[in-house]
């Protein structure tokens, strides 16, 4: 989680400086406002078609009848149209701001009112000729989608940028940036007349075939480049999230929340449809049709569509969020789509433009983070014979020569030219490590996001561990350290190597029981073709464990400094010795493994954990036992997408299921006493859209073969402190359920404001709601209670299903969430049957 934080914060410095320099003279926008009402009933026009002459630039009215337009183009005229109206021209004044009160006069048009049959009994009646083309186009969804099509092949060219948009005087001027400002001089401009600072750049070319049957899609990367940033990995995952929109599908995700698509079926529920306009495009006749949320504070999208009258295929869509939608930092979020017939049969996209702008602040004019992305497709070819070549497992191919192609082999083959802005971007993305400042800057970022100062080679930490309390050594002490690799320049010697090997350890000490822990560990980078995840890990550790506890998924360890915060303090912990090795690798995309080699041995601590077993009708002490297991993890999920570190990776979630498959052979020594076991895990999770939010499910089920002691169990995880643990049970006790098989299942699903946004003056607060409930039923059976004296406060939830319940109030101040937890079995066992959990919960 830290590393992921500090690429985030490394990101978003090199967004700052990362470009170059000479300012560009720039021309004064030309502004025109005003609103639009009817010339007889002075009523206002929603929606009424805005384009300036001479240019492509297009806008449309609000509901109110208000618009505003800017552009840089040079243009004299505006023109307004809407079906059932006269067509105004109006002139303008050039790089002027000026404001206009249009009237416009009605002409005679009747919409006729249209039956469509719904089913065998039932008749429904269509008020308008727009909701007629809304159901055209759902009902022939399944014939324009390119997925219908048995067969093509294209060459793309994708082109991602994050860019500083509306960089002010004083961010220039302040001082931590003097001594890079001459990196802002080397400005652009929007086509609102906006300033943009150009930051990193990534451009693909690709070619890309499609079959039906079997379906398989092939994705050949023949040239790659990117700018700003050494980790393709965090490019790859900006490409997912701000990924192409199938206009056919019914959901949209859009900065990680559920938009119901204009022609989702149940878009009539969502959306008011208008027809404002029918033209000759290309010598066929076209319907374009307006859309907008029913409710302005909700989760939907407003924009317009040209619709082939004789296809009912889309032939050009653009859309962007309402404006006061429940999101967080996203000022402006706009696609467009422009669509070709292709051999007079299939529709196909052969173009698509992201504009999206994030900032704190809530204003057109603030400074804020500015991502374009466009998908262009050329030479489209449809019912091709895929190439037997291209048959496999693989749905995407690296060439070894496309990171390493010349910027004459870009000029001669990108689709379109680069701007001299853009161009300035690559120049300067290798040489701002040189400025003496970036290292100290650097250096502090590091300190502050992940607790760690570098030191050359090394990197002390974690600060967060150096001081920390517990039953067993009362005071703890930490020290820690991990290698650098931002040690030296990229290309030099020591910082290749430290990019393929990682180490990193720590002692501590226990002030109250005078002992000395530890750990070392290390990790190797192994080749990885076609990007491919591959790595070798080996681990010594001799210190204090949590029973049961998966140091993966845990909010806070024992030893972190933010536990004395929580208020309670841990009364179970073991002290193992433990050595692993693990090699870990992604054989296809979407399928990895991870094999590990694991021996630990458990020793018993007085007073806290007296290990012993029955033994001829004795209680025999168990000062300590080994226990060895061989593990294999496997893990897949379609279109899998993980963010990495140079060194470890962290998945993220998508719209498939995540399937994880784990075998573990395990042998036990207690007191020259040799016995094996099995253990199955299964675990399903997923994220789920629906035009009410998105819900999170996580099915788990489990079961150990053979003989196991009670450590080796299903020990499961509670949480007692203040601060809500997504991983783990919240209202348990730390040690309170021991099971050998089990089934659980969590779900928590998200309205994203649904009903709050209804409310009125609450909905100016943008708070959000969530429902979760998790249970839990589980056995312990007696051969492994028999194998080491189970703790008489562990018992197994048989009877009937452990179940906690909660409803929580999320996006409080944008910043934090706030639960309220009950107990819905096995109450009144000690623990408490009612709790209030926070947690610190930034996002979109």
């Amino acid at each position: 989680m830290r590393r992921r934080l500090v690429a985030i914060i490394v990101i978003s410095i090199h967004i700052f400086f990362k470009v170059s320099a000479q300012s560009p003279q720039l021309p004064q926008p030309t502004e025109i406002s005003g609103k639009v009402i009817d010339a007889s009933t002075k009523e206002p026009i929603p929606y009424c078609n805005i384009r300036l002459i001479g240019s492509l630039k297009t806008e449309m009215t609000d509901p109110k009848g208000q618009f505003l337009i800017r552009t840089i183009e040079k243009v004299d005229s505006i023109s307004f149209s809407f079906v059932g109206y006269r067509t105004r021209t109006i002139g303008i004044k050039r790089g002027k701001s000026q404001h206009l009160n249009i009237e416009m006069g009605s002409e005679s048009l009747k919409l006729t009112e249209i039956t469509v049959k719904a089913g065998k009994h039932q008749k429904r009646v269509i008020d308008t000729t727009a909701n007629y083309v809304f159901h055209q186009v759902v009902k022939n969804k399944g014939i324009n989608r390119n997925e219908n099509i048995s067969s093509y092949k294209y060459n793309s060219y994708d082109k991602f940028q994050i860019s500083l948009l509306n960089p002010k005087e004083k961010l220039i001027n302040f001082f931590l940036f003097k001594p890079f400002k001459f990196v802002f001089k080397n400005t652009d401009t929007t086509e609102d007349g906006n300033i943009f600072v150009p930051g990193i750049l990534k451009e693909t070319l690709s070619d890309v075939y499609y079959r039906k049957n079997p379906k398989q899609t092939k994705k050949i990367v023949t040239a790659e480049m990117l700018s700003g940033i050494d980790n393709v990995s965090i490019a790859n995952l900006a490409n997912y999230h701000f990924a192409e929109v199938n206009a056919y599908e019914n959901i949209f995700i859009i900065a990680a929340h559920s938009f119901v698509s204009p022609f989702a079926p149940s878009g009539l529920n969502t959306y008011f449809y208008y027809l404002t306009d029918t033209a000759q495009i290309d010598g066929r006749t076209s319907y374009k049709l307006h859309f907008v949320g029913k409710i302005k504070e909700d989760i939907a999208l407003k924009g317009y569509a040209w619709i082939d009258s004789a296809t009912w295929a889309i032939k050009s869509f653009v859309f962007k969020p309402n404006e006061k939608a429940n999101l967080n930092f996203v000022n402006d979020y706009t696609v467009k789509q422009d669509y070709k017939l292709i051999n007079g049969q299939y529709w196909f996209m052969v173009r698509e433009e992201l504009h999206t702008v994030g900032s704190l602040l809530k204003k057109k004019t603030a400074t804020a983070l500015l991502v374009t992305k466009v998908y262009n497709r050329r030479n489209i070819q449809t019912d091709i014979v895929f190439p037997d070549s291209l048959k496999g497992p693989e749905d995407k191919i690296i060439l070894d020569s496309a990171r390493d192609r010349t910027r004459a082999y870009w000029d001669t083959n990108r689709f379109e030219p680069l701007t001299r802005q853009e161009r300035e971007v690559y120049h300067i993305s290798d040489t701002i490590h040189f400025v003496k400042a970036w290292k100290t800057y650097e250096w502090f970022g590091r300190w502050f996001t992940a607790a760690f100062a570098d030191a050359g080679p090394i990197s002390i930490g974690r600060v967060l561990n150096f001081v920390s309390f517990n039953n067993v050594e009362g005071w703890r002490l930490r020290f820690g350290f991990e290698t650098n690799m931002r040690f030296q320049h990229l290309g030099t010697p020591a910082n290749n190597f430290l990019h393929k090997f990682y180490f990193t350890g720590y002692t501590a000490y226990g002030l109250g029981d005078h002992k000395l822990q530890y750990e070392a560990l290390t990790r190797f980078n192994l080749p990885r073709k076609n990007d491919r995840w591959q790595s070798l890990e080996a681990m010594y550790r001799y210190d204090l464990r949590v029973p049961g506890q998966d140091e993966d998924q845990t909010l806070l360890t024992f030893d972190n400094v933010v536990t004395l915060i929580d208020g309670t303090v841990l009364k179970k912990i073991m002290r193992v010795g433990e050595f692993r090795i693990a090699y870990e690798k992604e054989w296809v995309k979407d399928y990895s493994t991870i094999e590990t080699f694991n021996q630990k041995t458990f020793y018993d601590i007085p007073g806290v954990f007296n290990f012993s077993r029955i033994s001829n009708g004795q209680v025999v002490p168990v000062p300590r036992f080994n226990v060895t297991e061989f593990t294999i993890d496997n893990r897949y999920s379609y279109n899998d997408q993980y963010f990495s570190s140079t060194f470890f990776r962290f998945f993220q979630n998508t719209k498939y299921p995540v399937l994880m498959l784990r075998y573990t052979a395990g042998l036990v020594d207690i007191q020259n006493d040799y016995f094996n076991y099995h253990n199955l895990q299964l675990n399903v999770k997923q994220r789920v859209s629906s035009p009410i939010g998105h819900t999170l499910y996580n099915f788990k089920a489990a079961k150990i073969f053979g003989k196991a002691p009670y450590t080796a169990c299903y020990l499961t995880q509670g949480n007692l402190g203040i601060l809500l643990d997504k991983f783990n049970y919240n209202m348990l006790n730390e040690f309170e359920f021991i099971t050998d098989q089990y089934v659980s299942l969590w779900v928590e699903h998200h309205f994203d404001g649904f009903f709050l946004n209804k409310i009125p003056g609450i909905n100016k607060l943008k708070l959000r709601e969530v429902f979760f409930v998790k249970s839990l039923w589980g056995t312990f059976s007696q051969k492994n209670a028999d194998v080491l004296m189970v703790p008489s406060e562990l018992s197994a939830p048989s009877k009937y299903p452990y179940a906690e319940a909660g409803v929580g109030i999320e996006n409080i101040a944008y910043l934090f969430r706030v639960d309220f937890l009950w107990r819905v079995s096995y109450r009144n066992t000690g623990g408490p049957n009612f709790g209030v959990k926070f947690a610190l919960q930034p996002g979109f």
